[in-house]
C-alpha cells in the first residue's frame, strides 16, 4: 500500500504533539507538586481525592465544634467551681451565726456578708463567653439574672444549646454543651437563690427563733443546694473528659486523612523529573528524526 507524504506528515505531527502534551503535563505537575489537576489525569485517584477531602472537611468541622464546646464547658466549669466555693463559705457563715447564743447584731452582720455572697452568685449566673451568657439557655444574648432587693429574676430559658460533634451512622451526632439557670439554680432558675434570700432574711432578723430556723432548715437548704451544684459540676466534668477523648480521636483521624490525601494527590517528584527528562529527550529525538524523514520541499529539488 502506498503511503502518501501527507500521511507521513500527519502521523509525525500527531506523535510530536502527544510527546509535547505529555511533557507539558509533567511540567504542570512539577510546578505545584500535585499529581492531579483535572479528573482526566487519573479518574480513580480524582474520585478518591474528592472523598478524602470531603471527609477531612467534615472532620475539621466536628473538631472545631468540639473545641467551641470545650470553651463553653470550661467557662461553665470555672463558674461552677466558684459557685461551689461560695456555697462552702455560706455554710460556714450560717453555722457560725446560728449557734443560738449569738446576739442579734452579730447575726445581722452575717446577714450583710451573705448579702454580698448572693450578689457574687448572681454575678456568676451572668457569666459570659464572648457576648453570650452561658447560663441563659438558648436565650444566650439576654442577661439571665437580675437582682432587685430581695427579688431575683431569671430571664433565660431551660433549653439546651446543641451542636454536631461526631459523625453518626445516618446523621451527625448532636450533644448539648450548656447548663441553664434552671439546671443550676432549680425551678424557674431562682429556687436556690430564693432560699438564700430567705436565709438572709432570717439572719437580718437575728432572733433566737431565727437562729433555730437557720440551724435546722437553713443549713438543710444549703446542703441540699450545694449537693445539687456538685452533681451538675460532676456531670459536666464527665462530659468534658469524654469531649477531650473525642477531640483527640478526631485530630488523629485528621492526620490519617491528610496523609491519605497527600498519598493520592502529591507528586512523586524524583520520578516526575526522570519522566520529564525522558520525554524531553524523546521529543528532541523526534524533532531530529522528523527533520530527516519529512518530505522534500521544492527547494530541495532545485538544488
Amino acid at each position: 500500500m502506498r503511503i502518501s507524504n501527507s500521511i507521513i506528515t500527519y502521523n509525525f505531527l500527531s506523535s510530536l504533539n502527544k510527546s509535547m502534551e505529555r511533557k507539558n503535563a509533567i511540567q504542570e505537575q512539577l510546578s505545584d507538586g500535585k499529581a492531579i489537576h483535572r479528573p482526566s489525569d487519573n479518574p480513580i485517584k480524582a474520585v478518591r481525592s474528592l472523598l478524602y477531602n470531603s471527609n477531612l472537611g467534615q472532620n475539621q468541622q466536628f473538631t472545631q465544634n468540639l473545641k467551641d464546646a470545650q470553651s463553653w464547658m470550661n467557662t461553665t466549669d470555672s463558674a461552677m467551681s466558684d459557685l461551689s466555693s461560695i456555697m462552702i463559705d455560706i455554710k460556714e457563715l450560717v453555722l457560725g451565726a446560728s449557734n443560738g447564743t449569738n446576739p442579734s447584731d452579730v447575726v445581722q452582720t452575717a446577714g450583710k456578708s451573705l448579702d454580698n455572697l448572693i450578689n457574687q452568685i448572681v454575678s456568676l449566673g451572668n457569666t459570659k463567653l464572648g457576648d453570650r451568657y452561658v447560663f441563659s439557655g438558648q436565650n444566650d444574648k439576654t442577661q439571665p439574672f437580675e437582682r432587685n432587693g430581695d427579688v431575683i429574676t431569671y430571664s433565660g430559658d431551660a433549653s439546651k444549646i446543641s451542636m454536631p460533634v461526631q459523625q453518626g451512622l445516618a446523621a451527625p451526632t448532636r450533644d448539648s454543651v450548656n447548663l441553664t439557670g434552671v439546671d443550676v439554680f432549680g425551678e424557674n432558675g431562682t429556687a436556690m437563690l430564693d432560699r438564700l434570700i430567705q436565709i438572709k432574711q432570717h439572719l437580718d432578723s437575728g432572733t433566737p427563733e431565727d437562729q433555730k430556723w437557720l440551724s435546722e432548715t437553713g443549713l438543710a437548704y444549703i446542703d441540699q443546694d450545694h449537693a445539687s451544684i456538685l452533681q451538675q459540676h460532676t456531670e459536666m466534668g464527665t462530659r468534658m473528659a469524654a469531649y477531650e477523648m473525642t477531640l483527640n480521636m478526631m485530630e488523629d483521624q485528621s492526620v490519617v486523612i491528610t496523609e491519605d490525601i497527600a498519598n493520592t494527590e502529591d507528586l512523586d517528584i524524583p520520578r516526575a523529573i526522570i519522566d520529564f527528562q525522558n520525554n524531553d529527550a524523546i521529543y528532541k529525538a523526534a524533532l531530529s528524526v522528523g527533520s530527516k524523514i519529512m518530505p522534500l520541499s521544492l527547494v530541495d529539488f532545485l538544488r
